[in-house]
């Protein structure tokens, strides 16, 4: 082991950070869409059955492993037929690729920026970019509200996740194992919110995926907790000594198993109550409230918001690489 090895992580972030994404034409995650999309046409068949949930899980598993090996592959070939610093490279540019917290930023704020200048429709028309619910039926704390769901949510699963399962497969298998569970994480998060849906058409099909995401997402939720209480004592107007207990308290109040952990710890530091009734097409799903703070998110709201996802990515980052230099001793 040595500084470069340690490095791998952060430097894919920071990668992310001066760059962001790719154009989405090139980008390998919209290519897994376009993969999914084509083995959905070939694999879901027939009615709402047992094999229908046995197609889904095959489907499933021919996007995520392919996907995966061919990261891992790549990575590898390059660490044998060139040599470490070339295999350390291409993980790095693989990882930066599965991870998007600049993306998460940018999206966030430009719901902000025409929410602050009264702009409603254009923060709505933002916000669909960022959630599934029906922006035409959200006021404007409805919007800002959603926004934040938004980053706390994907904190977790658009960029934590990613980087837990890097950093094991960097201290278990080296540079390939990094790129291959990245992309693994990276390739069921993508299938989840494809398939991941609890309505006719996904109810079966989609299940395998949504467990797998659930399962990926299980530690990385649960450790983001510490890591956001942590991250906001860096930053002022926050309040810290609420998010360890709030977060704990709604850990939970969520249909999912994961997403709570960091919704509510943003809820606290925000002291903002979020989640709550939404509409999605015509449909209103009561989703339970998170948080004990007011209901009325504001734009400065996003903008605190956005700044204690990447305090709480950086904390995340440096306690994995921490653990995984005091491990590999």
């Amino acid at each position: 082991m040595n500084l470069a090895f340690l490095a791998l992580l952060p430097a894919a972030l920071l990668i992310d950070r001066l760059f962001g994404e790719l154009p989405s034409r090139v980008h390998p995650v919209c290519m897994m869409g376009a993969l999914a999309s084509r083995i959905e046409t070939l694999f879901r068949r027939g009615s709402n059955n047992a094999l229908m949930s046995l197609s889904g899980t095959l489907a499933c598993l021919l996007v995520v492993l392919p996907c995966a090996a061919l990261a891992g592959g790549l990575a590898w070939a390059a660490q044998v037929y060139a040599d470490p610093r070339a295999a350390w490279f291409v993980s790095a540019i693989i990882i930066w690729i599965c991870v998007a917290p600049r993306s998460l930023d940018e999206h966030a704020l430009r719901v902000a920026v025409p929410l602050a200048k009264g702009d409603l429709e254009g923060a709505r028309k933002a916000v669909s970019m960022m959630v599934g619910r029906n922006p035409d039926r959200l006021d404007a704390h409805g919007v800002a509200r959603a926004c934040v769901e938004s980053v706390g949510e994907n904190l977790t699963d658009g960029v934590l996740s990613t980087l837990f399962w890097a950093g094991i497969g960097l201290f278990f298998f080296g540079y390939p194992g990094a790129a291959c569970l990245a992309v693994l994480h990276r390739s069921a998060n993508v299938l989840d919110a494809l398939w991941g849906k609890k309505n006719e058409k996904y109810i079966r099909f989609g299940t395998f995926a949504a467990r797998l995401d659930d399962a990926l997402n299980f530690v990385p939720a649960r450790l983001s907790l510490p890591c956001i209480a942590f991250a906001s004592r860096i930053i002022p107007n926050l309040r810290h000594n609420d998010i360890l207990p709030v977060g704990w308290k709604y850990r939970a109040a969520h249909e999912s198993p994961n997403s709570a952990w960091s919704e509510a710890a943003f809820a606290a530091a925000l002291g903002l109550k979020l989640g709550g009734p939404a509409v999605y097409g015509d449909l209103c799903v009561d989703h339970p409230w998170l948080g004990d703070g007011t209901p009325d998110a504001k734009p400065a709201h996003i903008v605190l918001a956005v700044r204690l996802m990447w305090h709480s990515v950086i904390i995340f980052t440096l306690f994995e690489v921490f653990l995984i230099g005091m491990l590999s001793l």
